[in-house]
């Protein structure tokens, strides 16, 4: 068995996931290994370079289906005891797969971890969020007591890890399940953290991993609001009840 399997989804993105996989090569040591590269359906040249790459295991997929979709197909032929599922606009800094698997390894099982990511200038960059208010009760109490998104530097439990970054064991999927591949773009890391939170997962950031994302570069400025809202309306659907639901959709629609 594999220690960590490094998933990494690429969409026209041939150049940045280069430099991605080769900072992996560059910085990770003290673990057992592989990167898989699925590619949904590029056509910037992708394909013809990365086939070639015996470094890594490289799936083509026909179509597009999405974040989720990408990550399923590479957890579905990944053998390692760890999931890391790497956006492929990141490089690593440091020996970022050791520390989360050194720290996995001797702290709870049953957690999601993630880091504290940077962008090139240094500066701190999103790395958590919050699940949605499913509820009245929910939302009225974020009105009263807004969200924290303060970045405390400490390892530190949070509701939702951004998934640019997810690292975890294999049981998590085998208890939770795969990303929802209705969700083409956008919230399908926070819905699949939702079902291993139910599981009795914890999400934390660690410090010592060192990450830095190119925040979009991956999903590119076209994938918008658009997706946004329609998979932020499907995730209330589908854990709402009906008449809260109907609320959340009026507000959406009209307010937001």
């Amino acid at each position: 068995m594999i220690d960590v399997s490094i998933i990494i989804v690429n969409y026209n993105t041939k150049n940045i996931t280069a430099s991605c996989i080769d900072s992996i090569y560059e910085k990770t040591s003290g673990l057992s290994f592989e990167v898989i590269l699925v590619d949904n359906a590029s056509t910037d040249g992708s394909k013809e370079k990365f086939e070639k790459d015996l470094r890594i295991k490289y799936i083509y997929l026909e179509k597009n289906g999405g974040f989720g979709y990408g990550n399923n197909r590479g957890m579905e032929i990944a053998k390692g005891d760890y999931f890391f599922l790497l956006n492929s606009d990141t490089l690593l800094v440091n020996n970022a797969i050791g520390e989360f698997f050194k720290y996995a390894s001797t702290h709870v099982p049953k957690t999601i971890y993630g880091c504290y990511l940077q962008g090139e200038d240094g500066k701190y960059r999103n790395s958590f969020f919050y699940f949605p208010a499913f509820t009245l009760r929910v939302f009225f109490r974020k009105l009263i007591i807004p969200n924290d998104y303060k970045p405390y530097y400490i390892n530190k439990e949070v509701e939702c890890i951004s998934g640019a970054n997810m690292f975890f064991p294999r049981s998590a999927i085998e208890d939770a399940g795969m990303f929802d591949e209705n969700i083409f773009l956008y919230g399908e890391e926070g819905e699949l953290q939702y079902r291993m939170m139910k599981k009795g997962y914890k999400r934390m950031l660690i410090t010592t991993p060192k990450i830095v994302h190119l925040e979009g570069e991956s999903s590119g400025n076209t994938a918008s609001y658009k997706y946004g809202l329609k998979s932020h309306l499907y995730i209330l659907k589908k854990y709402m009840n009906p008449i809260t639901y109907r609320l959340a959709y009026f507000y959406y629609k009209n307010f937001s």
